[in-house]
């Protein structure tokens, strides 16, 4: 599940794809295997790893291979492939891509699992579960500058385009990051957020409202 822009969209185990209208799931017709809406659009990959955008309602197979991706930066795309490589696409390129052949995409050094973009910059996780934020990011310079290293564990984590940043660990256990702000993109530390005895595996925020998938597969939604 992912919430952007005021959005939400989720795929089942089925890959059927989900948006969230009038307090109501309604399918969009294809098959994902994750999917991701935000400042740069409608994007998603498929089990084969195989690149979707929507545009005008239908989705159009992309240049690349990736294994998820995400639309949540400033207006351009960050993702990881099944080599746990990073990469990236900037603002220009990602809005103007409408062709299979497009778009270009950056490679960022390092490793990562998942990888998720917001307000202040971006986030992720590597399959030792160690967290990294990645500074001086750009619009225009998707790559940033170097990795800094953030205490704690986490298995997946999400950046919203207000800035905020989630996260779920090995043990299911939700975390949001505290302290965050333009001069302090990385912010204090984390806070458990415990909502009874629930074990979760995905949380997405947007518009200061969480929307967190259980390890069976329930959605939960927190205003």
């Amino acid at each position: 599940i992912d919430a952007g822009n005021g959005q939400v969209f989720g795929v089942n185990e089925n890959g059927s794809i989900y948006i969230r209208q009038k307090g109501a799931w309604a399918q969009v017709p294809g098959h994902l295997s994750h999917v991701t809406v935000g400042p740069a659009g409608v994007w998603g990959v498929d089990s084969a790893n195989v690149i979707y955008r929507m545009r005008g309602g239908s989705w159009i197979i992309m240049n690349g291979l990736l294994k998820q991706i995400d639309a949540g930066g400033n207006g351009f795309l960050g993702g990881v492939n099944q080599n746990d490589d990073v990469l990236c696409v900037n603002e220009e390129e990602a809005r103007s891509a409408t062709t299979p052949s497009s778009p270009v995409y950056n490679h960022i050094s390092g490793k990562l699992t998942y990888y998720s973009c917001g307000l202040y910059g971006c986030w992720g996780v590597n399959a030792n579960n160690d967290i990294y934020f990645r500074s001086n990011v750009t619009p225009g310079q998707c790559i940033g500058s170097i990795w800094v290293l953030i205490r704690g564990k986490l298995s997946m984590i999400e950046t919203g385009t207000d800035g905020s940043v989630y996260g779920v660990n090995s043990d299911a256990k939700v975390f949001r990051r505290d302290g965050i702000t333009s001069k302090q993109p990385t912010g204090t530390n984390w806070s458990h957020i415990s909502i009874g005895q629930i074990r979760f595996k995905h949380v997405t925020a947007d518009l200061g409202q969480l929307w967190l998938t259980t390890t069976s597969n329930n959605i939960i939604h927190c205003q």
